[in-house]
């Protein structure tokens, strides 16, 4: 689609493109999914029969589960529009509760497991939760007892229920289930035809990259009309498989990974959490046809393979996002499976997606941008702080509008008039430029900008660097304080098995590549990264451990 004014970084929505916008609502794109393909496999757990978890269920007898679930909500009192707290991994029960919810006019609050007790206590707080339903206990950690704890004194939170067995006087979850099966379906059908589509899906807390989260407001139509055009420029195939370890508490792994193949009639393998060897072995044994991986799930895919010869060749379409893929990994999958990358950039606050690569772009365009706007979402490059577009291929800051974006942050007006402007745009904080034919290009975090000596500096051209380096697997820079320049770049690395790099090794390497105030002043070694489940390094935490090591 053209740009209408060439000269300028401006993206139009076009009303007659493929898929139109619909008013659908999640219960209405399921059971439209379960009138075309009732046989059809929709939801496979496979690779985790030694955890007790194994799921094989067709569309007909998926949708049968959800609405029982929303028979037990209607059970326990919890009324249209009250919020309720999911805090698992990608276990099934997660889906059910998803849609279940959505048949009974419910809001869920996805929750991260690695949370604690004072950020539970929080959103289920902030987000006047009326319930929760809790896994009891993962990577060690008890999430039961903190979230008893968590709810000791939230007299609102009338309802929790652990995903297992009774505990401390709260029915199991199958106790919990049978407890609906005495509510008349009629009421269920109601309940369901009340829904609409600009009524609230679910409150997704934004992952914290820079600090506590916001609760982004998002609409059912929102995120339908979301992962239809997502799955439909994705190319993912009618009826084939889609891998996805993305987590269910993101955007990413509910509303992308299951909402779109769900669009597709494709059966979802989920990962109950991003396992290497489980997730290479469920892509090989049930034949995937496409995948959702971040730039760190690629890394440690490609690592499995090379020590277990797992056989990939299934997939066709790799959906990258989270945060830039390297050109040279991105280039490693295409040359190896000979996959079409659809490469994503996207916000909570969009429901996520907002611009996309073809697969069948030209290589080059699909290592080195995120595509053009999805074509019913306005997108403008403004100078950083303005609403002034800049010329086409001018750097600025992405704004998008289109009814795609959020409500706004729940229960948080001021956050909400700081992030969306007067004229409805959403404001990115991403740093992009965009060419003649409206690919955009990200070029950083405009939070994330270095300033050193009065240049700017901006991470992503140096990572791009540093990380080709052959003993660099991934890389992180950040700004730390320097008494002469005020900044100055520090590279946190993770080296390659049996590799080793020394700070002067890097400076040589990067000499003639980068300008020279762009070379990290500071090299440090991590075993890991911190990582956001939904693969965003933390930029704030290695400042934290940058500052304890000085």
């Amino acid at each position: 689609m053209p740009l209408p004014d060439p000269s300028v970084s401006r993206w139009l929505p076009d009303p007659d493109a493929e898929p139109p916008l619909r008013d659908l609502t999640v219960g209405q794109l399921l059971d439209e999914a379960v009138a075309k393909w009732p046989d059809q496999e929709a939801i496979v757990f496979s690779a985790y029969d030694d955890l007790g978890v194994s799921a094989r269920w067709t569309y007909a007898e998926f949708a049968e589960r959800a609405r029982r679930v929303g028979r037990a909500l209607i059970a326990s009192g919890i009324e249209p529009g009250e919020r309720c707290g999911i805090w698992a991994t990608n276990l099934p029960e997660w889906l059910e509760l998803q849609f279940g919810a959505a048949y009974a006019g419910v809001v869920i609050v996805p929750m991260n497991p690695l949370y604690r007790e004072s950020e539970v206590e929080f959103v289920l707080a902030k987000a006047g939760a009326a319930a929760c339903f809790v896994l009891p206990e993962d990577r060690g950690a008890n999430l039961w007892g903190i979230a008893v704890s968590a709810t000791a004194a939230n007299e609102g939170c009338r309802l929790l229920v652990p995903l297992g067995e009774a505990r401390d006087g709260a029915p199991g979850w199958d106790e919990w289930l049978a407890a609906g099966d005495s509510v008349n379906e009629d009421l269920l059908e109601k309940r369901r035809r009340a829904v609409t589509a600009s009524d609230t899906s679910q409150i997704q807390f934004t992952s914290g990259t820079t600090g506590f989260p916001k609760g982004a407001e998002l609409s059912h139509g929102g995120i339908v009309n979301n992962a239809r055009i997502f799955a439909h420029k994705a190319t993912l195939r009618e009826n084939g498989r889609h891998s996805n370890p993305m987590p269910y508490f993101h955007c990413g792994g509910c509303v992308m990974a299951t909402l779109g193949p769900i669009y597709r009639g494709m059966a979802q393998l989920p990962a109950i959490k991003f396992e290497p060897a489980r997730i290479a072995r469920t892509i090989e044994e049930e034949q995937a046809t496409s995948t959702s991986l971040v730039p760190t799930m690629m890394i440690a895919l490609e690592e499995e393979v090379a020590r277990s010869g797992r056989d990939l060749s299934s997939l066709e379409v790799v959906v990258g996002g989270g945060s830039p893929v390297p050109p040279e990994v991105m280039n490693r999958w295409i040359e190896r499976y000979g996959i079409g990358m659809a490469n994503t950039y996207g916000m909570t606050e969009c429901s996520p997606v907002v611009c996309e690569t073809l697969p069948g772009d030209p290589v080059d365009l699909q290592t080195t941008t995120v595509g053009p706007p999805l074509p019913h979402i306005e997108v403008e490059i403004v100078a950083p702080g303005t609403t002034e577009v800049v010329p086409i291929g001018e750097e600025g800051e992405l704004r998008s509008r289109s009814s795609m974006v959020m409500k706004g942050y729940w229960d948080n007006p001021e956050e909400t008039a700081a992030a969306k402007d007067p004229d409805g745009f959403m404001r990115s904080g991403d740093l992009a430029r965009m060419d003649a034919n409206g690919y955009v290009s990200i070029t950083g975090r405009a939070k994330e900008m270095i300033i050193r000596g009065g240049e700017n500096i901006f991470p992503a051209e140096i990572e791009h660097a540093v990380r080709a380096l052959p003993q660099v697997v991934d890389v992180a820079v950040i700004g730390v304080p320097d008494e002469r320049y005020g900044e100055v770049c520090c590279a946190y690395v993770r080296l390659a098995d049996g590799q080793a790099l020394e700070a002067e090794q890097m400076k040589e390497f990067l000499t003639g590549k980068i300008a020279r105030y762009k070379i990290p002043a500071h090299l440090r070694t991590v075993d890991q990264l911190p990582l956001t489940p939904s693969g965003k390094v933390q930029k704030f935490k290695l400042k934290e451990l940058f500052a304890s090591d000085t």
